[in-house]
Formats: structure tokens, sequence, C-alpha cells
């Protein structure tokens, strides 16, 4: 079962279990942990047996690509747990997330930050790497993304843009 929810109404439990699994999936990776990253707005999730088997969080903004402000929904930990993994529930959520994205959310992009490795399946799902500077928020102030981009367009924006500022934390 996949339900589609609004972050901040989903279950304390609920989202204490995604926080327990998105630790353990990316706490030990030196990136993660010194970032400050943003809440999620909205949340995929796939249940079996009432258990969560894999998710993903999207974050709604208005960021500037280029100069050019636009609606953009961010993807946020898509995870699928190892006992699942290989059996489509990352690709359904992605593409559940894409109908979210042009659809309901009516953005003009979607947006990850993602590694190396998970280039080739973003790829087969339509997203597009793009090599330019990713600006986003801490609290000490700007940083730069030093990892791959990947974006998603829907609206009539540059194909290589120069900069994109996340204006933002980062998701």
């Amino acid at each position: 079962m996949m339900i589609t929810q609004e972050y901040a109404k989903l279950a304390l439990k609920t989202k204490c279990e995604m926080k327990t699994i998105i630790d353990r999936e990316f706490g030990h990776i030196p990136i993660v942990a010194e970032i400050e990253w943003s809440v999620p707005d909205w949340s995929i999730i796939i249940y079996e047996e009432g258990q969560i088997v894999a998710f993903v969080n999207l974050i709604e903004r208005i960021i500037y690509v280029d100069t050019i402000a636009c609606r953009a929904v961010g993807i946020n930990n898509l995870i699928t747990l190892n006992k699942y993994r290989g059996k489509g529930y990352g690709q359904k959520l992605m593409l559940a997330a894409k109908h979210m994205i042009c659809g309901r959310l009516r953005s003009q992009l979607g947006i990850l930050l993602c590694a190396d490795n998970l280039i080739p399946f973003y790829q087969k799902l339509n997203w597009r790497e793009i090599q330019c500077t990713v600006l986003f928020n801490q609290t000490y102030g700007k940083r730069t993304w030093e990892a791959k981009t990947m974006i998603l367009s829907f609206g009539n924006l540059p194909n290589s843009p120069c900069q994109i500022d996340l204006n933002g934390l980062p998701w």
C-alpha cells in the first residue's frame, strides 16, 4: 500500500521510524552528518503488512535557476529497506513523486542531490545530471554542494544553468 501525506500530519511514531531508517542509511556519511537539512513537506510511503518498507520525502520551495525564480520540489531520502530492495519500490516512489511534482504541486522543476553510484538509477527515470554550482543555506551562511545534482524539468528553464540557489536548507 502506498500513501502520500503531508509530513506535518504524519503520526509521531511514523516520523520517528523514518528518522531511524534515515540515520541507519545515511548517518555514517560525513557530508550528511555535517549539514543541516530541510524538514520535508510531503512523504510518500510504501507499507507491507503495516510496516514501512520504502519512502521518499519532498520539499517544496521557490529556488533560483541562474536568476530565474521557479517552483521546485526537492527529493529527499529515497530509501528502500535492504530486505525489500530489487522489487521496484524506489521506481514506484519516484514515479509517484514525479506525478506530485508536475501535477498536484504544479512545480517547474524536480531537483535531487545524490551520490555518484545513484546516477544510473535516476537517469532511467528521465532525471538529468547537471554540471553547475549549487548553493544552499546553512546557519553560518551560503555553502556549495560538492556532490552530484540532477533535475527533472517541466518548465521553460535553462537546459544548462550556471548556478542553482536552493534558497534554503538542502534536502
